[in-house]
Parts: structure tokens; sequence; C-alpha cells
């Protein structure tokens, strides 16, 4: 599953950031430059902690840019959020298409490719 980072500016214009992906039990988030750029001059401020000056990113665990959008495993309420999302299992990526990343402090949010 590959989920598309995208980020909307005051007038609704969506930028493209970039991609994130699990491969080989290793996740990927691989930055599009040139939205990216057109995004920051808009008022975007980047990507969290991601250093914009690499376009590919990997790490064995989820970016803490997204790991903040989701439920954490250990949250309270986590096996009635699963439930109502029709998932059987904690799964990060899953949760990430199924909410969108949505957080409502910020313009960022995902979608599936």
């Amino acid at each position: 599953m590959i989920l598309n980072l995208y980020w909307k500016d005051n007038k609704q214009n969506e930028y493209m950031l970039g991609k994130l992906y699990r491969k080989n039990g290793k996740y990927h988030f691989e930055i599009n430059e040139e939205e990216l750029k057109q995004a920051t001059h808009q008022g975007c401020f980047g990507i969290g902690e991601l250093n914009l000056f690499y376009n590919h990113h990997q790490s064995d665990k989820l970016f803490a840019f997204f790991k903040r959008r989701i439920p954490s495993a250990d949250h309270e309420n986590i096996e009635e959020i699963l439930k109502e999302l029709d998932m059987k299992e904690y799964d990060e990526m899953e949760l990430l298409e199924k909410t969108k990343g949505i957080l409502y402090t910020d313009r960022y949010y995902l979608k599936k490719m």
C-alpha cells in the first residue's frame, strides 16, 4: 500500500508532498520536491522531522510525523477504535489509510494511491 501525503493551502489548492509505504519491514517516505517547493511558497512548514535535503527516508519505525496522526497501540480505547474502523488488528499503515491521518491542527492528510 502506498499513501500519498497532501497539504492544502488557504485557497484549498492541494500539493502532493510525497509518498509513504512499507517494504521489507521498513517504512519509506519519498519526497516530491517540486510539489513541496510550491507548498512552502504557500505557507507549508515542511514535513515534521524529515530532512528535506534528502528525497528518500527509510526507518524501522513509522516516522514520528505520521505516528502522531493515529492512536497508539496502547490507547485505552484501541479495541473500540479498531472495531469502528472495521480492522481486525492494529496496523499503522491501515490506520493511516482509514483515518487519512487527519489532525484538526494542520492541513495535512493522506490518500491511498
